[in-house]
């Protein structure tokens, strides 16, 4: 099969996966029933009332994935960093990308020139794949993208496939691909841009097609353990939504007397019946004996299994359990950082596999203008501390060595607000009457943190 054959169908046959993860973060996955007749009977409730907990694991985790900056190792590539950033948004679009790729497991962000400029946005694994060499895992060999567009009224599906020296682009020759996609299906997409074959050759020399996922080779959905008991509490919520209307309008019933020469309401004709099982309605048997009312499920039968299933989320999921029942009874101090490891090594683990990417990324555009430099990022603070304890590592931090402008970037604050910082600590240390650096004289190791701003994290919630 062909890099165009391969790619169309390797898309298509994900696209499953990935719109059931979606369908469980937004809370719209549909309920499983064990009859039609169960289903029939809750068609109506079961999209008014849901309670969605599967979205959980991904923003706890996505809530501590930010960036805090990103840094180069000359002033000049740390300027033209900062422009390509603020040029295409990237305070918002890294959000994006960080989301996305934990809900479906997989994210993709394409970088491609634009005059003088770049363009960097992200795409869906919904439409964009990247395949990789069997020998070499981690070398990009291809990557391509899928869309509908619609030509002369009519539907059509656009391929490119992006290569380190070239583009390719194709179209569909029908309005709808088939099962399993062939080269034939397809011809090639001429443009502006293009030559007679479709393809525009780049000078980039690398694929401009960069991978965030989860896990390698492909990512899984942050939340995938949290499926199967999503549907369980979604079950228990319809039922007892069900329920509760016969609280407030319980059934009735009637007994017919005994000897009773009227026919008998429970034979083998369903239609002799005389019960009904809506709310409020009075069940009539013939020969009155007695009346009565059903009683209605109770509650605990219903809520008890939630709180257990509400549990089984937060254990397979890693996500600590006061994310899932904010009671005000949220621990602190050494019992929040126990509670809070899994989690915390769950976020330090994206850090890596996203960080990574996001290293290929930034080193890929200092490259393209010019720089060829080492790229670091620097993520904010995974626990969470308050504003006292924060300052109180950090300062341990500079005590045994490790630079301020590190432990700075690490508590989250501006890389240019942290290099003013030095410099106006230099220019302070050398100024007369001061104390030169390596003079044998006593200094007070107490920090003066008057004038220091506040962690910009606050205290923790």
């Amino acid at each position: 099969m062909t890099d165009l054959t391969l790619a169309v169908n390797e898309i298509l046959d994900r696209r499953d996966g990935y719109l059931t993860a979606e369908e469980y973060y937004e809370g719209t996955a549909e309920e499983v029933y064990t009859t039609a007749a169960i289903k029939r009977a809750l068609r109506k409730t079961v999209n008014r009332f849901r309670l969605n907990f599967a979205a959980t694991p991904v923003d706890t985790v996505n809530n501590r994935l930010e960036i805090a900056s990103v840094s180069a190792i000359s002033e000049k590539a740390g300027s033209y960093l900062d422009k390509v950033w603020a040029s295409n948004e990237l305070t918002l679009e890294v959000g994006e990308i960080h989301k996305r790729a934990l809900i479906y497991g997989d994210a993709y962000l394409i970088v491609w020139p634009d005059g003088d400029s770049l363009q960097i946005h992200y795409n869906s694994p919904l439409t964009t794949v990247v395949l990789y060499d069997e020998e070499n895992p981690r070398l990009k060999r291809v990557a391509a993208k899928v869309w509908e567009i619609t030509v002369s009224g009519k539907a059509r599906t656009r391929v490119n496939l992006y290569y380190a020296d070239r583009l390719e682009k194709y179209i569909s020759l029908g309005e709808r691909l088939p099962l399993t996609p062939k080269d034939a299906d397809f011809i090639p997409f001429v443009d502006d841009t293009t030559d007679a074959d479709g393809v525009m050759v780049h000078g980039l020399g690398e694929i401009p097609v960069f991978h965030f996922r989860t896990e390698r080779p492909k990512g899984k959905p942050e939340h995938l353990a949290a499926y199967g008991v999503q549907d369980m509490i979604s079950k228990l919520v319809v039922m007892q939504m069900a329920s509760a209307d016969f609280h407030g309008f319980p059934q009735r019933y009637a007994l017919a007397a005994e000897g009773s020469s009227e026919s008998a309401d429970f034979g083998d004709d369903s239609e002799s019946v005389g019960i009904s099982s809506t709310p409020g309605e009075l069940a009539i048997l013939n020969g009155i004996k007695e009346v009565g009312q059903f009683p209605a499920a109770e509650p605990s039968t219903f809520l008890e299994p939630f709180k257990a299933y509400v549990r089984s989320m937060a254990s397979t999921t890693s996500t600590p359990l006061h994310y899932f029942e904010p009671t005000g009874n949220v621990p602190s101090g050494e019992a929040l950082r126990t509670a809070e490891a899994p989690l915390v090594k769950k976020v330090r683990n994206r850090q890596l596999a996203f960080g990574a990417t996001w290293r290929e990324v930034f080193s890929f555009i200092l490259r393209d203008g010019a720089f060829n430099e080492d790229v670091q990022v620097h993520w904010k603070p995974v626990e969470t501390f308050d504003t006292k304890e924060a300052m109180e590592i950090a300062y341990k931090k500079i005590q045994i060595g490790i630079p301020l402008a590190q432990v700075a970037a690490e508590m989250g604050y501006d890389a240019a607000l942290i290099k003013t910082w030095i410099v106006e600590k230099e220019s302070t240390s050398v100024q007369p009457g001061n104390d030169i650096p390596g003079e044998t004289s006593t200094h007070d190791l107490q920090p003066d943190t008057a004038g220091v701003p506040d962690s910009p994290y606050g205290k923790a919630a």
